[in-house]
């Protein structure tokens, strides 16, 4: 990235409305990757901007060097927040490689990270995204889960009947609700699924069976057939 502000340039020269054709209606977007093992919670976090409107701020604040980009991204960083069982978790920052890009729809992202550790199943852990307030919005969070963590129940989704309702995971969503989102995390039961993966695989109830269960199961299964057969053949 040469400089942000030269991209901008190019996208919205002066006098430029840089109007109807962005995405999301030029709103602003916030959106969350939550990776969470049993003790560790790493965040990437994205904010998608009208690059007009960043690049009006930049102009205002007369910005001249390529840094601006990233110091703009670290900005936000207090409004990435996550709690633990009603306790406010300390967000240690960790670098990205690229802190802010253009994007599809005259949007500008800025991407920053961070890292905490957890105290370990059982819990609720909550997410939130509390940048723009007051300001309407677009809200995602997706979770990968650690094969060591089930998801008990969640405000992105439920399951009833063996089947997933209500999926919210990683959808764009509006309204001062979407900026929340929660789960509840209870260990892996020993006959449970222990391969990572996003959270409506790890939620209970659609969770599958662990791969050493099932094998032995088969085993199981087939030494009861075996024994059978030389049952019926002493039978005989």
């Amino acid at each position: 990235m040469r400089s942000l502000l030269f991209t901008l340039a190019l996208a919205h020269p002066p006098g430029s409305s840089g109007g109807g054709g962005e995405a999301m209606g030029g709103l602003p977007g916030q959106r969350i990757e939550a990776h969470v093992q049993p003790h560790r919670l790493d965040l990437d976090y994205y904010v998608e901007v009208p690059a007009l409107r960043l690049y009006k701020e930049a102009r205002a604040e007369g910005a001249a060097d390529s840094g601006w980009a990233a110091r703009k991204a670290e900005s936000f960083r207090p409004g990435l927040r996550a709690r633990w069982a009603d306790a406010e978790l300390p967000l240690t920052a960790t670098p990205v490689e690229v802190p802010a890009q253009s994007r599809e729809g005259n949007f500008v992202e800025l991407h920053l990270a961070a890292t905490a550790p957890l105290p370990g199943p059982p819990g609720t852990l909550e997410l939130r995204l509390d940048n723009f307030a007051g300001e309407a919005g677009y809200f995602a969070v997706q979770v990968t889960l650690d094969g060591g963590l089930v998801a008990s129940e969640t405000t992105l989704g439920s399951v009833r009947g063996g089947r997933l309702r209500d999926n919210l995971h990683g959808a764009w969503r509006t309204g001062e609700d979407a900026r929340r989102a929660a789960l509840t995390l209870r260990a892996t039961r020993p006959w449970e699924s222990h391969t990572a993966g996003p959270l409506p695989e790890r939620m209970a109830g659609l969770v599958g069976l662990d791969g050493l269960v099932v094998a032995g199961a088969g085993l199981v299964a087939a030494g009861v057939a075996v024994a059978g057969v030389r049952w019926l053949r002493r039978g005989r």
